[in-house]
């Protein structure tokens, strides 16, 4: 009797990550878009996310360097799972304590050269020049955590091995969002930082991973999703434990900020953003930039900088 419970709970499991209704799985009639899942049905999904809060993060520096004027990086590993290491860089002034500076854990976009892609470089020192302590990480499959799943990193080649693929891309999703609560955890206890400073900033594919990090670790004091949304252009759709759309009412009371392009056509203002926001709680807000993907005018980033000083400063 005992194994059949097991058996109840992990089929259970399942189904309510894949959704029981087969209609829903509909790449053309994403459901959840328009009624999210019921809290009894989340709470379930929140069992995918548990992780071991007491390993040993067993930091690793690879090296030290100057970047950009006055601005430090650090490039180590820390370790998420037993023998799963997550490549990073740690960008801060160097007339700074970083104990006395809040926070900011970046997620970069879909880019194959994951957190060393020049733009998201480019963004981590302008935060870190804004008094900002920025941690990047490498996802899963990307940058220095490169594997086998993927090859030229092509649009066709991420969609059709990973992001398109419903099983795969949950254990993504799952992975990284564990790795985001081990990157939190190493701030506050390795680094010193003070939990109630730290944000969470994701560009791209980064905001939609975000979005479920948010929501399920709960631990944020602010949030922006920068360029992101439902889905891109050329998904299908999403198994519901993987759906921004599940989570992104979730998270408050964290205050929400979203950044937008008008004209993107990755994430396309009407049919991905806009249905995503209407569905986040207060706190909230966002800000149209008057261009495509990865677009924002320099009164755009002060707009972001000023919102993110508002809640961590």
């Amino acid at each position: 009797m005992k194994n059949h419970s097991h058996l109840f709970v992990i089929t259970f499991l399942v189904i309510a990550a894949f959704g029981s209704n087969v209609s829903s799985q509909n790449p053309t009639n994403d459901g959840w878009l328009t009624r999210p899942v019921d809290d009894k049905t989340f709470q379930t999904y929140l069992d995918f996310f548990s992780y071991d809060t007491s390993l040993a993060f067993d930091e690793t520096v690879i090296g030290v360097e100057e970047t950009a004027e006055g601005i430090h990086r650090e490039h180590f590993t820390f370790q998420s799972k037993l023998g799963m290491k997550v490549t990073s860089y740690l960008y801060y002034p160097v007339e700074h304590n970083i104990k006395d500076r809040p926070a900011l854990i970046l997620l970069h976009g879909g880019s194959g050269s994951g957190k060393d892609t020049p733009h998201y470089v480019v963004y981590s020192e302008q935060l870190a020049r804004a008094g900002f302590t920025v941690l990047a990480i490498d996802f899963l499959h990307f940058g220095e955590r490169k594997t086998d799943l993927l090859t030229n990193f092509t649009e066709q080649d991420k969609h059709n091995n990973l992001y398109n693929k419903p099983a795969e891309y949950l254990s993504w999703i799952i992975q990284n969002t564990k790795d985001i609560g081990r990157a939190f955890d190493f701030l506050t206890t390795v680094k010193g930082i003070d939990k109630d400073r730290i944000g969470l900033f994701g560009l791209s594919r980064g905001a939609q991973v975000g979005v479920i990090a948010g929501s399920v670790l709960q631990k944020f004091k602010a949030v922006v999703f920068y360029h992101g949304g439902h889905l891109d252009a050329l998904e299908n759709g999403h198994s519901g434990a993987a759906c921004p759309a599940n989570y992104i009412g979730r998270i408050s009371p964290t205050p929400l900020l979203m950044v937008n392009g008008i004209y993107d056509n990755d994430y396309k203002k009407e049919t991905s953003v806009e249905p995503l926001f209407t569905l986040a709680k207060e706190p909230k807000k966002i800000i149209w930039t008057e261009g495509g993907h990865m677009f924002a005018t320099a009164e755009d980033q002060a707009n972001i900088i000023k919102w993110l000083n508002k809640y961590l400063k």
